[in-house]
């Protein structure tokens, strides 16, 4: 049996893949499945669409020029290759499926343009609604599995660490509603999302705290690109509503409070340019301004393609903003940056393979080298449809053979791993730990980060008694090691790209702290081979 973990979509797409090839599988959803925010994670709260080359004026090849461009020169170059060729195919077959994606009167897709794309490339489901549509039409289909007994379902189990045996994963531990539990199974696939909820602001799920990574840290699996975090630069200040990138888009631009738009001056794309710049940017203006947001202004939408347009395009936004007072055809909206999506993650090559045998990562979990240093806009939804089909087919050539097959360049990414001192073994969290640990991590890694800060960050987690204060001090060990700015990486003290540090930094916890079941990783051992 395979056990899943996660039901976003590359969980979801990992279990169909599964059970279309009459493998037994195990769903273990944080909450109960289909129905809560928990069990769905980030992937319904995702306003913008699906990133692939289907236009007629559009290639694979641009999309990945336009993926390695957002990636600040740290992409792995195959893995983009993958996500971009295979991503098309991928979203052939799932419209091909009956998913509703949004079409014109003539029913041909429509296709939406965002920030960093040369080619509008956009494939929406109910306008600014894609990632509820994509995670309801995914959770519809699963479900039937589960009703005709080819996938098992575990719900409100909350993931706690991993089994391993002889430099194998061969189950999980978990907490089901307040009791220690364990499930067995022949591999171990970690669709758990990123880390973002760790920050005090966040578009993401506050349930997405890194949990997955910490389990696979504690195990001894190697780690990768923690440094890179994803702020985006449109989010409704104290409530974490994400306003789609899509709006800039269609037109809408970024003003400081004289009414100056500031982006012109900071990137040739001005609000279309990377995300990382316009976070960075609209960081500048907060401290130049003493101010708690920026504002976006898409009054002249409206204006130029007629009343109503917002409304249409953007019937969740519109909603929503509404509900908060606000009239976005007449009037500006109070937008900042907020902790968005984590680059880095649990280290695997292209079929989710990891660098222990039996575990598999799939989705932001994963680190797989596809965003580099900056996630090009609507590659995430993509990367879970491509690496969760990919992370099945590797599960079950593994249940068949037994063979631990990994990538050449994965495998010296982990022979380069450098070790992370373990601070503490807790499963349990100290009463308001959980808001220290948020605070300090807002506070000393947000947009813009310096050595002082970081070592006092460092000074601070030793006095923090919460299981997820190893991860938070990896992220801080490589944010420490890189210095430069780069992607999603800004540091205040070496505000420059440098050339030399053009490379990706993996990491392991300290073996000789990791508890009874944890194994250091031996990548020549346990039946591990590397495909050349």
């Amino acid at each position: 049996m395979i056990i899943v973990v996660g039901a976003g979509v590359a969980g979801l797409t990992a279990v169909q893949h599964l059970a279309a090839a009459g493998v037994a599988v195990t769903l273990v959803t944080a909450g109960r499945f289909g129905t809560d925010a928990v069990s769905a994670g980030n992937t319904a709260l995702a306003q913008g669409g699906i990133a692939a080359a289907l236009g007629d004026d559009d290639t694979a090849a641009l999309h990945l020029a336009d993926t390695r461009a957002a990636g600040a020169h740290l992409v792995n170059q195959y893995a983009a290759e993958v996500l971009v060729t295979d991503g098309m195919q991928q979203l052939r077959r799932l419209v091909a499926a009956g998913f509703p994606a949004d079409r014109d009167t003539d029913g041909k897709l429509l296709l939406g343009l965002e920030a960093a794309h040369s080619r509008a490339r956009i494939v929406h489901a109910g306008e600014d609604n894609s990632g509820a549509v994509l995670s309801a039409f995914l959770t519809d289909h699963i479900r039937t599995l589960i009703q005709s007994g080819a996938v098992q379902l575990l719900e409100n189990a909350t993931l706690t660490g991993l089994t391993v045996t002889h430099d194998c994963v061969t189950g999980i531990e978990y907490d089901h509603l307040g009791r220690k539990q364990h499930l067995s199974g022949a591999a171990v696939v970690l669709a758990t999302g990123g880390y973002a909820g760790l920050f005090p602001t966040t578009s993401s799920s506050a349930a997405i705290t890194g949990q997955g990574m910490m389990a696979a840290a504690r195990a001894g699996v190697v780690l990768a690109d923690m440094e890179f975090i994803q702020f985006h630069p449109t989010v409704l200040p104290a409530t974490g509503e994400l306003l789609s990138e899509a709006v800039r888009g269609a037109g809408a631009v970024l003003r400081d409070p004289a009414g100056n738009r500031f982006m012109r001056q900071s990137h040739p794309a001005a609000e279309l340019a990377p995300r990382d710049v316009v976070s960075q940017a609209s960081s500048r203006v907060l401290d130049d301004f003493d101010t708690d947001a920026v504002w976006l202004d898409a009054t002249g939408i409206e204006q130029a393609q007629g009343p109503g347009t917002l409304a249409r395009r953007f019937p969740i936004l519109t909603a929503r903003l509404a509900a908060h007072g606000i009239d976005w055809t007449t009037e500006q909206v109070p937008v900042a940056p907020a902790a968005h999506y984590c680059m880095g993650g649990i280290a695997t090559d292209t079929r989710g393979r990891s660098s222990m045998a039996g575990l598999f990562a799939a989705g932001e979990v994963a680190a797989t080298g596809v965003h580099g240093a900056n996630r090009l806009a609507s590659n995430s939804l993509l990367e879970g449809l491509v690496f969760g089909a990919r992370v099945a087919h590797a599960a079950q050539r593994f249940l068949s053979d037994g063979v631990w097959s990994v990538e050449q360049p994965f495998h010296d990414l982990v022979a380069s791993a450098q070790q992370v001192s373990c601070l503490q073994q807790t499963t349990t969290t100290q009463r308001d730990a959980s808001h220290v640990l948020q605070a300090a991590v807002g506070k000393y890694l947000g947009i813009s980060r310096d050595a002082t800060g970081l070592a006092q960050l460092q000074s601070a987690l030793t006095d923090i008694t919460h299981p997820l204060v190893d991860l938070v001090q990896m992220i801080t060990v490589a944010a420490i090691a890189r210095t430069e700015s780069r992607g999603g990486h800004w540091r205040a003290d070496y505000p420059d790209q440098d050339p030399g540090q053009a490379a990706r930094n993996a990491w392991q916890l300290t073996p000789s702290r990791l508890g009874d079941t944890a194994q250091p990783v031996h990548t020549e051992e346990h039946r591990i081979h590397v495909d050349v």
